[in-house]
């Protein structure tokens, strides 16, 4: 989990020194494409990573780019992961328009909250509070 989370760091800081273009040219496609990966762990870090570049790039890459791939990702069969789906989407509500809020955000999180594990509950019910659409 550590190299994990610095990993992420390094990004927000690349993306600090090479700009919001760059990111969405060379690291975001690649950030993505671990979504489709079979290791569960790869498609945590690429929550983690969304997390990161989303503070970076704001709401047009959240929006545009790494939202459909988070919602994606709540459909996973790992607990994990949808319950980090949930923790990505409280972390980079506050850079999406309220109709992607309505519109996707918030029928994955009722789905979520309905999910048979107790942790993807828990957060997706703390997502919705957050992110008022409870």
């Amino acid at each position: 989990y550590a190299i994990r989370e610095a990993a992420t760091s390094n990004l927000k800081k690349l993306v600090e020194k090479f700009g919001v273009e760059w990111a969405q040219q060379t690291i975001i496609p690649k950030v993505l494409q671990m979504s489709r990966d079979q290791n569960y762990l790869h498609r945590m870090t690429c929550l983690f990573c969304i997390n990161t570049l989303a503070e970076g790039c704001q709401k047009e890459a959240a929006t545009k780019l790494m939202l459909s791939t988070v919602v994606g990702l709540a459909s996973d069969a790992v607990p994990n992961v949808k319950f980090n789906v949930a923790k990505t989407m409280m972390r980079i509500g506050q850079w999406l328009d309220q109709a992607s809020i309505q519109q996707q955000v918030k029928p994955v999180l009722e789905k979520l909250k309905q999910d048979t594990d107790s942790d993807v509950q828990y957060f997706a019910g703390e997502a919705m509070e957050v992110l008022k659409v409870a």
